[in-house]
Formats: C-alpha cells, sequence, structure tokens
C-alpha cells in the first residue's frame, strides 16, 4: 500500500478484499511518497521530416515532425529542427543528418523520427528523398542503408549501459520498410535498448498518425504514473496504431530506464475516474503558485480533499469539532449505514483543517465558508490515513512517519513493532491526533482495531478519530442486523452517527444535475425536471452512494428527463444498487463487446488494483471474454463510459484500476457460473 491522494468524490473509496464493502459519501486523504527509480531526464528529438519533392507530391511533413517533438517534450525530448530548406533535403542531406545523429559527441539517448513518402513491395522498401524519382527502387534510400546509420548509432550508445534510442518511420510502405531494417539490425551485432517502428502500411499512408497514436498513448497515462516505461509506450502504441510494426523486444528495450512524466499532481491519486478529470480541470486553471500550494504540508504529511459536492452533514461536523476542541485523548467512532457519508464529512473536515487549501476551494467557489466555531482547529490532525487495503505492518509505519518517528527497529515481528510504537508515543510530549477512516475496509479491520487503535486512544497525548461501519458484514442492500463486531473492537462509546439527510440528499442531485445542464451534457433537462428527479430520490430514503449511482445513469441517457423518458426514469429508480450497476453493464456491454470481460476482471481482482501497464488487465480481460482480443484502446474506451464505476488508484509508482463499489464487485461473482 503506498501512499498519495485519496480523492473519492461522492460515494467513496474503492473496498480492499473480499470482505470489504463499498464505501461511503466521498473524500480525499493524501502523504508523501517517495520512490527510488532512476530516470534519464532529456534525450534530443532529431527529426528528418521530407516534403517537399521534384516528382512527388508535397506533404505536411514538417507539422507532423512538429507535433512528434511537442509529444516527447513531456518526457524531457529536446527538439533539435531541421535548418535545411525543404528543397535541399536530398539524398546527401539526409545520410549527413543521419550521420550527425549516429555520431553524437556523447553516447545518450534519443528518438530519430522520418516523415515522407515510401513505397513498398514484396521485394523490398524505399525511402524518398527531394530529387527521387517517381520509382523510388532505384533512388530510394533502402532498409541496409538506414541500418547502417543505426549500427553506427549503438556502436557510439554502447558506452552508456542506460542510453537508449527509439527510430520512427512513418511514410507509405513503412510498415515494410521497418520490418527489413529489423532483420537486417538481427543478423548482425544486434543493438540493444532500441525500439525501430513503421507507420505506414503498402498502400497510401497519413502523416499524422504516428502523432495521433502517441498522443492516445501517452494520455493513457495519469498522475499515478511517475514514469513511463518505453517498453510499455510501446505495447500502447502498437494498439493505438492503424497499420505499422513495433520491434522493441528483440532489442531488449526492457534495459532501458523509465522516462519521468511531468504531473499536475506531484502525488498519487485515489479517486473515481469522473471526480479524477474534474479535479485536474480544476488545477488546470490555477496558477503554479497555486497548484504547488494545492496540498498543504502538515508535520511531514499531506492532506486535501476535493469538496465539489458536499452538502449537509453540520450537526455531524459541529460535534466531531467540539470533540477535537475539548478532549486531550481518547477515541471518537463516526459510523453509519454503508452509503451515509461518513468518508464525505470526514474528508470535510480534513479540508476544513488545513487553512490554505480550505481557502483556495472557497475562492474557486467550490467549499462553503464556515464560521470558525462550525470546523476543526487549525492543522488538528497529524496523521490522516485511510486504510482500505492497508495492513497493520504497513499503518504501524505509516503512523510512525507521520509521528516523525526514528526508524522501526528491525524485529521482522509485527506485534514487537506495535510495542514499540506505542512506548514511542506514550513517551512523547508533543500531542498526536490521527484520522483513520474505512476501518472496515483494511486487510485485518478486527485486529487493528482492538490491537492498535483502541491502545493508541488511551496514551497521554493521543486522540484517534476513526471512520467505520458498525460491523464488517454490513452492505448498502443488506438490512442492518444488530452486529457491532467492530464497534465492540474499538470499545469506545464517544460516537457520531451519520444519518440519512434527505434535505442534503435532495440538495446534492439538484447540484449535481444542474451543473451538468450549465455544462452542456443535459440539453433537454429544465430546473423543473431536475426538481422532480430530486424529489422521487429523496421520497425513496436513499443514502449519497445510491443518489450518486442513479445522477451518474442519468447523465448517461439524458432522455431520461425528457417526458418520453419519464417512465424509464421511474424504473430505474427503483432499484437498488447492485441493479442500478447492472444497468450500467447492460449499457456498457452495448457499446463495447470488452466492456464485460474488462470490468469482470477488475471484480475477480478482489479489490486489488489491476494495472493497465505491460497488458495485464488487457490479458485479463481476454482470458474472461472467449478469446476476444482486448487492447488498450478498449480500456481507453472503458474509462471513458464508466468513469463513475472504475477507481484509479496507484501502487508502486503506477496507475492501478478497482471498481469502486464492492456492490459492483458482487454482481459478477454472485452469478450463477460463478459458483461452480
Amino acid at each position: 500500500m503506498t501512499e498519495g491522494i485519496a480523492v473519492y468524490g461522492d460515494d467513496g473509496p474503492p473496498y480492499a478484499d473480499a470482505d470489504a464493502n463499498d464505501r461511503d459519501n466521498g473524500e480525499e486523504y493524501l502523504t508523501s511518497q517517495v520512490t527510488d527509480i532512476p530516470c534519464r531526464t532529456e534525450f534530443p528529438v532529431v527529426c528528418l521530416p521530407i516534403g517537399h519533392y521534384r516528382h512527388h507530391e508535397p506533404l505536411s511533413a514538417d507539422e507532423a515532425a512538429d507535433q512528434v517533438a511537442g509529444l516527447f517534450a513531456e518526457l524531457g525530448g529536446r527538439a533539435e529542427p531541421w535548418t535545411l530548406p525543404g528543397a535541399a533535403r536530398d539524398r546527401t542531406a539526409a545520410e549527413e543528418r543521419l550521420e550527425d545523429w549516429a555520431g553524437p559527441p556523447e553516447p545518450r539517448s534519443s528518438v530519430l523520427f522520418w516523415a515522407g513518402h515510401g513505397e513498398a513491395s514484396p521485394e523490398g522498401a524505399w525511402l524518398a528523398v527531394h530529387e527521387t524519382p517517381g520509382s523510388m527502387r532505384t533512388r530510394g534510400l533502402t532498409p541496409e542503408n538506414f541500418a547502417a546509420f543505426i549500427d553506427a548509432e549503438w556502436s557510439r550508445r554502447i558506452s552508456d549501459p542506460h542510453a537508449w534510442a527509439v527510430v520512427v518511420i512513418e511514410a507509405c510502405g513503412a510498415e515494410r520498410f521497418a520490418d527489413l531494417v529489423a532483420v537486417r539490425l538481427l543478423s548482425g551485432d544486434k543493438p540493444r535498448r532500441l525500439a525501430v517502428i513503421g507507420v505506414g502500411g503498402y498502400g497510401a499512408g497519413h502523416l499524422g498518425e504516428f502523432a495521433h497514436a502517441l498522443s492516445g498513448a501517452l494520455a493513457s497515462y495519469t498522475d499515478n504514473d511517475e514514469t513511463i516505461r518505453l517498453p510499455d509506450l510501446m505495447l500502447r502504441l502498437h494498439d493505438r496504431m492503424q497499420v505499422g510494426s513495433i520491434h522493441a523486444d528483440a532489442f531488449d528495450l526492457h534495459l532501458a530506464p523509465p522516462l519521468p512524466r511531468a504531473r499536475l499532481l506531484p502525488t498519487g491519486v485515489t479517486s473515481p475516474l469522473d471526480v479524477y478529470a474534474e479535479l485536474r480541470t480544476f488545477l488546470a486553471q490555477l496558477t503554479a503558485d497555486e497548484r504547488s500550494h494545492f496540498i498543504p504540508k502538515a508535520q511531514g504529511a499531506e492532506q486535501g480533499e476535493l469538496a465539489w459536492y458536499f452538502v449537509g452533514r453540520d450537526r455531524e461536523r459541529a460535534d466531531i469539532s467540539q470533540w477535537l476542541r475539548d478532549k486531550l485523548r481518547g477515541l471518537l467512532i463516526v459510523t453509519g449505514s454503508p452509503g451515509a457519508g461518513k468518508s464525505a464529512l470526514l474528508g470535510n473536515m480534513v479540508v476544513q483543517a488545513n487553512p490554505r487549501l480550505r481557502d483556495l476551494l472557497v475562492r474557486g467557489g467550490h467549499l462553503r465558508d464556515l464560521p470558525k466555531a462550525e470546523r476543526p482547529p487549525d492543522h488538528v490532525f497529524d496523521a490522516v490515513v485511510h486504510l482500505t487495503g492497508i495492513t497493520m505492518a504497513e499503518l504501524v509505519r505509516r503512523l510512525a512517519h507521520s509521528a516523525m518517528l526514528d526508524d522501526l527497529p528491525d524485529t521482522g515481528s509485527t506485534a514487537q513493532d506495535i510495542e514499540w510504537l506505542l512506548n514511542e508515543l506514550g513517551q512523547s510530549d508533543v500531542p498526536f491526533t490521527i484520522l483513520v477512516d474505512a476501518l472496515d475496509e483494511a486487510q485485518e479491520p478486527l485486529d487493528i482495531a482492538r490491537s492498535l487503535l483502541r491502545r493508541l486512544a488511551v496514551l497521554p497525548r493521543v486522540r484517534v478519530v476513526v471512520g467505520t461501519r458498525a460491523s464488517t458484514r454490513e452492505g448498502p442492500d443488506r438490512p442492518e442486523n444488530g452486529d457491532r463486531d467492530l464497534l465492540d473492537a474499538l470499545g469506545a462509546r464517544e460516537t457520531v452517527r451519520v444519518m440519512r439527510e434527505p434535505d442534503a440528499l435532495g440538495r446534492y442531485v439538484r447540484l449535481r444535475l444542474n451543473h451538468a445542464r450549465e455544462a452542456g451534457v443535459l440539453p433537454a433537462a429544465d430546473p423543473a425536471s431536475i426538481d422532480e428527479v430530486a424529489r422521487q430520490i429523496t421520497a425513496y430514503d436513499r443514502h449519497f452512494l445510491y443518489a450518486r449511482l442513479a445522477v451518474h445513469e442519468i447523465l448517461a441517457a439524458p432522455h431520461l428527463l425528457t417526458p418520453d423518458g419519464n417512465h424509464a426514469l421511474v424504473s430505474l429508480l427503483r432499484r437498488d444498487h447492485r441493479s442500478l450497476f447492472a444497468a450500467a453493464v447492460e449499457r456498457l456491454a452495448g457499446r463495447s463487446v470488452a466492456a464485460v470481460p474488462l470490468l469482470e476482471a477488475l471484480a475477480l481482482a478482489q479489490g486489488r488494483g489491476l494495472p493497465r501497464a505491460d497488458r495485464i488487465w488487457a490479458v485479463a480481460a481476454t482470458a474472461l471474454g472467449d478469446g476476444v482480443p482486448v487492447t488498450d484502446l478498449d480500456i481507453d474506451r472503458l474509462l471513458e463510459a464508466a468513469a463513475p464505476y472504475v477507481m484509479l488508484d496507484f501502487e508502486h509508482g503506477q496507475s492501478v484500476y478497482r471498481l469502486s463499489h464492492r456492490t459492483f464487485q458482487e454482481h459478477f461473482l454472485d452469478q450463477p457460473w460463478q459458483a461452480t
């Protein structure tokens, strides 16, 4: 379990394991993240665009080269423009530029991009320069010529064990050309840490296809991806290229170090994908200075909350704030039914306790400015930990880090580590306030409650606020049965219970749908129809989780807010949480045959995040989809169409994905074929 922002939006974070249930109404937690991956920071992008010809139609080759160089700049690429006029880019000039690329003063990584006319046949392939005649077979550049320059570049680069090269040829027949270049290179002293890419088949090619594929591949990474591994980038490129070939495995590209990438957020994000998109939109509007302070520092940890649609909970927030002002030690439990909004409330407490972030969101119109008496003390939380998927050992480590204690002793025993932490905090003269949420979704919730949280709360200067359900067996569509195993394990009697709040639920629905109407997503809706939807959802006496699911199905089918769609809307709102998701799955399946196996793969992961890197998620989905190949492009389409139902998270510096609610997992796991 790594650390970072958790931006759970309106309905809560992911579950962690087979016993965890879906989460509540939105939050964000953040701590610092450290990685130790070596990266190369800058490399030249050497372009050879040939757009002017004596015997061929002109091409927009320079524009294509500019696009490619600009995209590689996101990874540290530095464009090296070709200053020769188009009519001077003949065979001699092209070979001189290739020679300069192949023999730099010092070994370095690089991208070489050729754009222009080409020709291919079963007998061979050729690239044209300015003076090349109509038939390129006699005076065109051959794969053997091209491979010789790559060989020369390798002989210079071989002395740097981290340097790599990516060679891209975009032209008619470039797929055949790249294949022949690869064959020639493999027949000799094979270059390493190399990719050879050909974009364009035997027929007419269209310059710009590589830039389009590269743009899509780069966009498939998120702020959770600290770096990009070149082999993974090649896989994502391959799935987005119309026609072409990529030779990378044969040239050991996996030995190349990862490339750093520019990110709006400096830390990992845990968020439903629709909320993540809103967060990025908000951040893009801030100044660089505001972005740098978006997440305020607090005792070495960082915290924040995305509060776009938080409403209500005034009484509960006031009760928690009062407890924090009055108590010097002890444990406060924030509990309530699944989906009631516990996590949203705790997330709002976190942001209200951080003056810089609070003021920033108030100025942006995303947060209500509260009187001082109604909010928690500034900087009150010393440690904020979201417990989904966390182990006891990881929680001890993170609390020790937040308390700025010395490194954990190398005992090899979690029990001894707990005693060490309790002893260190017990002897400290510094007050220490902990907020932990989603106890029910930890890997060892009852042990964490009994053996750690309960014992921390009796220390002289330690306060613990914990968000949890009453039982490990509660669910949004399962009635309460009186089980209180988590509350009993915590042993505390000071409790804030988050109750249903129909008025706030109605305000939430109106806020979401009116925002969508103003953005043009619901063009046929009017305030009266939105008020009626809010009234109907409120009448069913539902929680925030249900309201969020219903809102997103309405956003996916705007006709539901028209008179003709009223019957379907009434039918939709009569469903429970699981059947609402079933309707979403049916809708998504109608758009793509890959949607259901992709979602099912996330369900079978039992709450553990699946990475899309190295096609791991796609391969798992292919195995579940009767052999129908699933590509990275299919994942792009799913994540756009199913954004509210898929949670973005991060592990080991890369993006992972999971279903955003336990309810969604149960839709797949409770199918008849899963019981055999």
